[in-house]
């Protein structure tokens, strides 16, 4: 997974692709996550780095209470055409029948404009199939390299390997 991730981000800008990690708790998936903006933004291109729950309160929010139509749009479009978007903890949101459909929106807009989206969550893609939709899942299916990271939770062992 580690190498995976490596390529991803060394040969970013020369190849599309899309990465799902999945995994528990304390595997290392936001430690990825991270690794591979730092490389991406080092060779200049944009990237929108976000928690799950951070981008749909924020979308949620200029949708419904900002009255600058301008400043909300711009966001969404950055949402849509930063060279790489992550998505830190999928599935930690408050999910609506909004967040489902605007995730389901950001997902298939960057897809059809073959713009890379790196997801972190700790659901399997059953409950990501139950959470968002069989539609969500599917199209991340066709598109998208999962990864799933499996062991204990470093967090734990750091702690009480001391």
């Amino acid at each position: 997974i580690y190498n995976t991730c490596l390529r991803f981000a060394e040969r970013f800008g020369g190849e599309y692709r899309n990465l799902l990690l999945m995994g528990k708790t304390g595997l290392g998936k936001t430690f990825l996550c991270n690794s591979i903006a730092r490389k991406v933004l080092d060779e200049g291109f944009t990237v929108i780095y976000i928690s799950a729950g951070r981008l749909f309160k924020t979308l949620h929010d200029e949708q419904f209470n900002r009255n600058d139509e301008e400043e909300q749009e711009s966001f969404y479009d950055d949402v849509l055409t930063a060279d790489l978007l992550i998505i830190d903890d999928l599935g930690t949101e408050f999910s609506t029948t909004l967040v489902n459909s605007q995730f389901f929106n950001i997902i298939n807009e960057r897809m059809t404009n073959r713009r890379p989206t790196v997801i972190s969550t700790n659901l399997t893609p059953e409950r990501i199939k139950e959470q968002y939709s069989d539609r969500v899942l599917s199209r991340m299916t066709d598109e998208f390299e999962f990864l799933t990271l499996t062991g204990d939770d470093i967090r734990i062992k750091k702690k009480f390997m001391r």
